[in-house]
Parts: structure tokens; C-alpha cells; sequence
């Protein structure tokens, strides 16, 4: 399921600066798949590796419907 937050055209996508480091970028995604979900990931060679997928807090949640007709 946390893969498909990639499918979605209106997901909030950003640089991860807290947890990324001199070897590895991080990035966090808000998706809705069936509920919002974050997924952390960083990109190796030409793959994309999942860290870790969870439900979304309350604040997130908030975010992704925030401005959601404006993406």
C-alpha cells in the first residue's frame, strides 16, 4: 500500500532535512490511499527505497487537505 503514494498527482512531496545526512537524502510524502499515509524514502542508484510508512498525525492530515485543490 505505502507504494502507492507515488500514483497520486496531488501528494505533498519534500525534502526531508531532518533526517537526511551527508550520505543519504531523505524525502517525506502525504498521500491519501484509503487514508492519508507519510512515507519516508530515499532514492539509491535508480531505485526508490521505503523507510518507513505510518498513518498520518492530525497536523498532516490538515496539511494535505490544506491546499488540496490548489496542487
Amino acid at each position: 500500500m505505502a507504494a502507492k503514494v507515488f500514483l497520486d498527482k496531488k501528494r505533498i512531496e519534500m525534502y526531508d532535512r531532518e533526517h537526511s545526512t551527508d550520505s543519504e537524502d531523505r524525502y517525506k510524502v502525504i498521500r491519501l490511499v484509503d487514508k492519508v499515509l507519510v512515507v519516508i524514502y530515499t532514492e539509491r542508484k535508480e531505485a526508490i527505497r521505503l523507510i518507513s510508512a505510518r498513518k498520518a498525525q492530525q497536523e498532516e492530515i490538515n496539511e494535505y487537505y490544506r491546499n488540496y485543490d490548489l496542487r
